[in-house]
């Protein structure tokens, strides 16, 4: 745990000295657990989980024939509770947008980093999102030495118990007097996530390199897209 704060102080001194600065200062952290986003999006990706969920309905009223509300993925015609089902809301809530479904390259990354499409930060997945799929749990976490730090199982979850996140530390990030609004790119410019990070689809752990993006990069591809170069529009 002592490591993932110095890291993460590390990181902020990082920002705070970056200011305009267009020189790259990357700095190389662990993590502290191992994830590996290929396996996720393979599964997600191959329709998998779109089969499973489909058929768990269909096993549920003992249907033959999905409806077309249930294929489609228009889940808000049946369930008016939607945003209270905390294990599928996450996900389903944000995708009954038909543009978000639409957007084949950004569908991936949102279906975890869910404030890349309806907020300024991309946000990462709670401890209690991970549970609501790994049922078995989730673990191989490091502490301090090495030593395991978390190991939960669904079952011994209580309701409304509060869950300590994964204490992730943060490798792409702005200096900190730039504003930023994944919002404006990810759903208004349609740009993908690969405009702007690491292409993460063939990683079986996470990335380790901390990155501050550098005045110059934004400045070129504002220019390259036509979008405002005004100081205002990025400094507050």
């Amino acid at each position: 745990m002592q490591r993932c704060l110095t890291s993460a102080c590390m990181v902020l001194a990082l920002v705070a000295a970056a200011g305009c600065a267009d020189e790259r200062a990357d700095v190389q952290v662990q993590q502290p657990m191992n994830f590996p986003h290929e396996t996720h999006l393979t599964y997600f990706s191959s329709g998998k989980h779109r089969t499973e969920k489909i058929q768990m309905h269909l096993d549920i009223f003992g249907a033959g024939e999905p409806p077309a509300e249930l294929s489609q993925g228009r889940c808000v015609e049946c369930h008016d509770d939607l945003a209270e089902r905390v294990a599928c809301a996450g996900c389903h809530v944000p995708f009954q947008n038909a543009a978000l479904r639409s957007a084949k390259e950004v569908r991936p990354c949102v279906g975890c980093h869910r404030g890349a499409w309806g907020g300024s930060a991309a946000t990462i997945p709670s401890l209690r999102t991970c549970l609501a799929c790994h049922e078995s749990g989730v673990q191989q976490a490091r502490g301090e030495n090495g030593a395991a730090r978390i190991s939960l199982a669904r079952a011994g979850v209580a309701a409304g118990e509060s869950i300590e996140d994964i204490p992730w530390i943060q490798i792409n990030t702005m200096p900190g007097n730039v504003y930023f609004s994944h919002t404006a790119h990810v759903r208004f410019a349609s740009m993908a996530c690969t405009s702007c990070h690491q292409d993460v689809r063939e990683l079986r752990t996470p990335p380790t390199i901390v990155r501050v993006f550098s005045m110059t990069e934004c400045l070129s591809c504002h220019r390259a897209r036509g979008a405002s170069t005004d100081c205002l529009s990025c400094h507050r």
